[in-house]
């Protein structure tokens, strides 16, 4: 396996074919990526807009 094999967060398989399902952002130190083998990437939820997060918008859909 090369430098760029992963564990997938969903099935623990060791691949190389890494898909970023996340980026976990933290208010102290350095975030980290979360990465899926590409069987498992469809399961996870797309992740929200970070803007919208800090901009006090809504997504569409959502009571205000």
């Amino acid at each position: 396996m090369g430098a760029t094999a992963r564990m997938c967060a969903r099935c623990a398989t060791i691949t190389e074919r890494l898909v970023l399902v996340a980026a976990v952002h933290q208010g102290n130190g350095p975030g980290f990526d979360v990465h899926a083998c590409a069987d498992c990437a469809p399961a996870f939820p797309p992740a929200p807009d970070v803007l919208d997060l800090f901009s006090g918008r809504r997504g569409e859909g959502e009571a205000r």
